[in-house]
């Protein structure tokens, strides 16, 4: 099960004994042999020339990379300006250093669906590019940042206008542009519903955010992706009114049982703020059974 924790912490390196770095004060010595010297340069004198060179090829295609604004585990995404002057965001991902799973099964699954879906609410990707096992996608810049950062910085949404956002599957993937127009991006982990036959299929894969997990990911079983979403929106939702998570992700047996035990029904009863019909709608959301889960039609 590859389901992540998101709660990320800075770690302090230290250097081993048998490093060729010897610290003296605040002074760092490289014990480095005139060999080493000349590799190191030719290395980053063959690094300087390929960036040269990839650079030129995007202003010949009309566009310019600019500094780097979010990293990710296989990828970071950097500021990109198109001959128009339009902003845009560039993807890039070095399938170099991505797992074998990402790049087999993963990575040609996302490209095949970004470049099939059209919405004003999802972000459009206009040119996808390979060069030397780098890709790059060019896509809408999202000034604003993500719903996370929005709901750090302003604090949680009224109930009134939560009803307006409330539109996606993570709070780090709702993407806000300059006039705060919803966008939905990052489809890593997106996958189709149905086979080739057009029959509807469960899903096997179990991977994502370990905080938005419902109870059927968690436990391993084969689950429904649409009934897995609907669970994502309930915990998106609560974000939005509260600004924080409905369980903690820190000791998973423990998030299961609470999610199992409808633990979010007590604490949904305290809340003089909002109204019984959104209470309603929370709890319908993130309701451990799936056959009793509320659907989209619903």
């Amino acid at each position: 099960m590859a389901l992540r924790n998101d709660n990320k912490s800075l770690r302090r390196g230290r250097f081993n004994k048998g490093s060729s770095l010897v610290e003296s004060g605040s002074i760092v010595l490289f014990c480095i042999k005139p060999s080493q010297i000349v590799l190191i340069i030719y290395v980053l004198y063959i690094w300087v020339i390929f960036q040269r060179s990839t650079h030129k090829l995007f202003q010949t295609m009309g566009y310019r990379i600019g500094k780097t604004i979010g990293k990710g585990t296989y990828s970071k995404v950097c500021i990109a300006i198109s001959n128009t002057g339009q902003k845009l965001a560039c993807k890039v991902i070095n399938k170099k250093y991505a797992g074998e799973d990402f790049i087999e099964r993963f990575l040609p699954r996302e490209l095949r669906i970004i470049t099939a879906i059209k919405h004003p609410n999802i972000v459009t990707v206009y040119k996808i590019l390979e060069v030397n096992q780098v890709i790059y996608m060019f896509m809408d810049y999202c000034k604003n940042g993500d719903l996370l950062e929005y709901i750090r910085s302003h604090g949680p949404f009224s109930e009134e206008k939560a009803k307006f956002i409330f539109k996606d599957l993570k709070c780090e993937n709702v993407l806000l542009m300059s006039n705060n127009q919803v966008k939905l991006g990052d489809f890593g982990f997106a996958r189709y519903c149905k086979n080739g036959l057009g029959e509807h299929i469960l899903s096997d894969t179990f991977c994502g955010s370990a905080a938005y997990a419902a109870p059927e990911i968690l436990q391993g079983v084969f689950y429904d992706p649409k009934m897995y979403d609907i669970w994502a929106l309930g915990c998106i939702l609560y974000v939005m009114l509260t600004a924080s998570m409905p369980f903690d992700d820190s000791n998973i047996k423990r998030m299961v049982k609470d999610q199992l035990s409808r633990s979010i029904y007590t604490v949904t009863i305290l809340w003089s703020e909002n109204s019984s019909n959104m209470k309603k709608l929370l709890n319908s959301l993130l309701e451990p059974d799936m056959a009793r889960r509320i659907t989209i039609k619903k």
